[in-house]
């Protein structure tokens, strides 16, 4: 009866071990669920900020080219200008010598002295060639006039055409600058949000290491009690067996001692005497059995009680030695130093994080808009390795100082 209810003693005390196991487990496994969940989350927003950052490169170079066009554009006015000029110069001295004709014309009599050049002809022949030749320096005057007046005319619709497109060139640019500044503030907003989910996985991965620890000393603990819970039931068992056949042999003792008490008096003195030298020896054996059982039980009950830099408000400008690498090198990896694969993020830079922290938005000098993804063991100070998706861009970008805005 007794074996049974330590038998039943065991099972309650390891069932209860067991259940606060099972229940940590549960918790651990929702704390894989959630980091599954933030890890696709997080996936998705590297992926926007990739879109963003492609868009706004794309902006920026809109921009720039417009402001080409612009400057362009600008030159063709100043052109058609000064052309302006110089024919309202020679419209005005072809006007004051006309002037001047008809001056002449009022004080000379030039009427009379065409007359009197047509009358003085030798001939007939004379007469039409002189009368000709009259007609044709005066339409050949106004011609010169007219033509200088239609050029004039063709230059200043120009200039008016020209201003307009450069008019239009400008707004252009103002819209392209207002949605570049748009993708700028998205890709910010983007960043923060993927920083607030690697702060959530941090959190998470934090909590799983301290989870996985109490689950492991609950499981340490609970088979040092079991073992110890064994021993004790071991030595249990060995006590009592000890015990049984310490009575047999002095029942068997006993019996012996009975029968030669009828052979002679001596002879049972002799026997009672054995007898209780036995008896003794047995009970001093077992008190001793005893002892030796509670002192090897009491250590277990102990052991359960166990400086070229410039900025304005929204970014910091630095100069920086560049390089490039692509994961298409070979021996290269896809991912980088922050876990993010660049086959689908491809718009990124090594820096060192002592300069550059890994994530900040920077944009780098013809190379444009990219996070700071990665580090590298020659990248140290001011060296930015800027990441294409092919080896030839990389052998083109070659090693160049350039201009790095550093995005607060």
């Amino acid at each position: 009866m007794k074996s049974k209810w330590t038998l039943a003693i065991v099972a309650l005390l390891a069932a209860n071990l067991v259940t606060p196991v099972i229940a940590q487990a549960e918790s651990l496994d929702e704390l894989n669920r959630k980091e599954s969940a933030v890890l696709e989350q997080s996936d998705q927003i590297s992926s926007e900020v990739q879109s963003a950052l492609t868009a706004a490169n794309e902006t920026y170079a809109q921009v720039e080219a417009t402001k080409q066009a612009i400057s362009d554009n600008q030159a063709a006015i100043k052109k058609a200008q000064a052309e302006i000029v110089e024919t309202e110069k020679v419209i005005a001295k072809r006007e004051a010598v006309i002037a001047e004709r008809l001056k002449n014309i009022q004080v000379n009599g030039s009427f009379e002295y065409n007359w009197s050049a047509l009358l003085t002809a030798e001939n007939i022949t004379d007469f039409i060639n002189r009368a000709m030749a009259i007609t044709q320096l005066q339409s050949m005057e106004k011609e010169k006039i007219d033509s200088l007046h239609e050029e004039k005319t063709k230059l200043e619709d120009l200039q008016a055409t020209v201003e307009s497109k450069q008019a239009d060139l400008k707004e252009n640019e103002a819209n392209l600058e207002a949605e570049a500044s748009d993708l700028d503030n998205k890709v910010a907003d983007l960043q923060a949000q993927l920083a607030k989910k690697q702060s959530t996985l941090a959190d998470i991965a934090a909590s799983k290491e301290l989870e996985t620890a109490r689950i492991q000393a609950e499981k340490e603990k609970a088979a040092k009690e079991a073992a110890e819970k064994k021993a004790q039931e071991e030595a249990a068992k060995e006590a009592a067996a000890k015990k049984q056949a310490e009575a047999e042999a002095a029942a068997k003792a006993s019996a012996e001692s009975s029968a030669k008490e009828s052979s002679s008096t001596s002879a049972q003195d002799s026997s009672s005497s054995a007898e209780s030298s036995t008896s003794e020896s047995s009970t001093n054996d077992s008190s001793s059995t005893e002892d030796s059982t509670s002192e090897s039980t009491t250590p277990s009950e102990d052991n359960n009680g166990g400086n070229d830099n410039s900025s304005n408000g929204n970014y910091t400008t630095m100069s920086f030695e560049s390089t490039a690498y692509s994961y298409a090198e070979p021996g290269a990896s896809y991912f980088t130093a922050s876990g993010t694969d660049l086959r689908t993020n491809p718009q990124a830079v090594a820096v060192d994080p002592s300069v550059i922290p890994l994530g900040t938005l920077v944009e780098v000098e013809g190379y444009g808009l990219a996070v700071a993804l990665d580090t590298g063991g020659a990248i140290k100070g001011r060296i930015i390795d800027v990441h294409f998706d092919n080896v030839p861009a990389c052998t083109n970008w070659g090693r160049r100082q350039v201009q790095v805005k550093i995005y607060r």
